[in-house]
């Protein structure tokens, strides 16, 4: 069952809605159209408790402002070098927002934008026509589809239609938390994925690829966050804060197989995920800014973790990895469920 009503209003006053997909077992999703956020996944536990996953904010009069959200982020997700980039003869230079290099859109970025939803069958679609400001000289058409079914799957489906030639790399970046509101270094997880993305001294990809067996971001076995944070020589953090932001090149999985598997422990609530992207982004929140979550909850250090599925950052001018260039007419078309199961 789908239900709507008004989330609360923007700075500008316009109304933002919000959609609930609720299944069988009493649990439910809840989505905003502001930023196509997911703004609540709240699952059951292996004691019957339900409880909210994600973190998020509670009144649409902070949201414009709020940091840890599920929004979608495009037209490309994370870093592309100096901003620049060529498709054919043509040289493409976009507006920097991160010192010297493009993020996560820029000015233009999705997860900041008022879509437009509806109710579609069992699905929740979002829509939004992208008219470019940032140096990508055309615009792109895109939507997000969302279900959520009685077999406690949270499925996206991005469906994005370049209408000139153009780079494409959406995600969603929600911050989970199992525990309901707990430290996820105390999760367990498992990726498919024996090979992580080399980084230059700016953090972004260079092309290279490194393996991960025996190091801080060995996770192809299922291991708890935290005693991977412990196990380090002194080079994968390099004496700095133990946090993730780390570039999964995925193994080739089996149809059907996860990705990913995050569970905690301490409540028995697992969350698989399944994508057809090349790569898989693990963030660790390190909590530099102090926001004040749903429920009156103090986000801080620590308090969420993203699994988020795309193309490997900057990957437009790595030749190495599976390219995010769309020529014109051509559509982005992929899916990244994430299933919460107990045990």
């Amino acid at each position: 069952m789908i239900t709507s009503d008004i989330y609360g209003k923007l700075s500008d006053g316009r109304e933002v809605r919000r959609f609930t997909l609720a299944n069988k077992k009493g649990e439910y999703v809840q989505i905003i159209e502001y930023g196509a956020i997911i703004h609540a996944v709240c699952v059951l536990d292996r004691n019957g408790n339900i409880a909210d996953v994600v973190l998020g904010c509670e009144s649409g009069e902070r949201i414009e402002g709020f940091g840890r959200a599920g929004r979608v982020i495009g037209r490309v997700a994370n870093r592309i070098k100096r901003g620049k980039f060529t498709i054919g003869e043509r040289e493409y230079s976009l507006v920097c927002n991160e010192g010297k290099n493009f993020l996560h859109g820029a000015g233009d970025d999705y997860g900041k934008k008022l879509w437009a939803g509806s109710i579609e069958g069992e699905s929740v679609v979002l829509k939004y026509m992208d008219h470019d400001t940032v140096g990508f000289d055309c615009d792109v058409s895109a939507q997000v589809r969302y279900r959520f079914d009685d077999f406690s799957r949270l499925t996206i489906e991005y469906d994005f239609t370049a209408l000139g030639d153009t780079v494409m790399n959406p995600t969603n970046h929600a911050y989970f938390d199992l525990s309901g509101a707990g430290d996820i270094r105390d999760h367990d997880l498992w990726i498919g994925a024996t090979y992580r993305a080399e980084k230059d001294e700016e953090g972004i990809p260079t092309g290279g690829l490194i393996p991960v067996r025996g190091t801080a971001a060995d996770f192809t076995y299922l291991r708890c966050v935290r005693e991977a944070m412990k196990f380090d020589d002194g080079n994968y953090f390099g004496g700095g804060q133990r946090t993730y932001d780390e570039f999964y090149v995925l193994d080739k999985q089996e149809s059907g197989k996860p990705v990913a598997d995050l569970y905690s422990y301490n409540v028995g609530r697992g969350m698989r995920t399944y994508t057809d992207m090349p790569g898989l982004v693990l963030y660790t929140d390190p909590g530099t800014k102090t926001e004040t979550g749903k429920n009156g909850r103090v986000l801080g250090p620590y308090c969420g973790i993203c699994l988020e599925s795309g193309f490997i950052p900057n990957a437009v001018n790595c030749p190495e990895f599976a390219s995010p260039v769309f020529l014109q007419g051509a559509s982005l078309r992929s899916t990244t469920v994430y299933e919460f199961y107990t045990r």
